[in-house]
């Protein structure tokens, strides 16, 4: 990957901490309100479920985005943390957050070999 790919992709990066950490303080979603009926208080609980698994989600993205300006700092970019091979630029350009290559991702997913099988979503740590 040359230099000015990955200066690209740092911009790309820089940009999605920023959109991905206005997004991780936006907690008014998850208030408490009071009063109502019990259908309310139930559309109410649900809503709030709704924001939480929102916020966990980016705030995953954000570790995600912040740990590969990490890995560009440490000059260990594009390269998977599991087989230590290249990371296909392809993939990069597609999620710039890429810690793993498609084949150990897959593996990790449990996907390896399984057709039609439906995304896992990040949970936050």
């Amino acid at each position: 990957m040359t230099k000015s790919e990955v200066n690209k992709l740092r911009k790309a990066l820089e940009a999605r901490v920023i959109e991905f950490d206005g997004s991780a303080r936006d907690r008014e979603s998850i208030q408490i309100e009071e009063g109502g009926d019990e259908v309310d208080r139930m559309r109410g609980a649900a809503d709030r479920e709704f924001a939480v698994r929102s916020l966990e989600a980016g705030s995953a993205k954000l570790r995600e985005a912040r740990a590969a300006l990490q890995r560009m700092d440490d000059g260990t970019y594009g390269i998977c943390l599991e087989c230590e091979e290249a990371i296909s630029p392809l993939r990069l350009a597609a999620l710039p957050w890429a810690s793993l290559c498609l084949r150990c991702q897959a593996a990790l997913d449990g996907h390896c070999g399984v057709k039609y099988a439906r995304p896992a979503f990040p949970m936050a740590a």
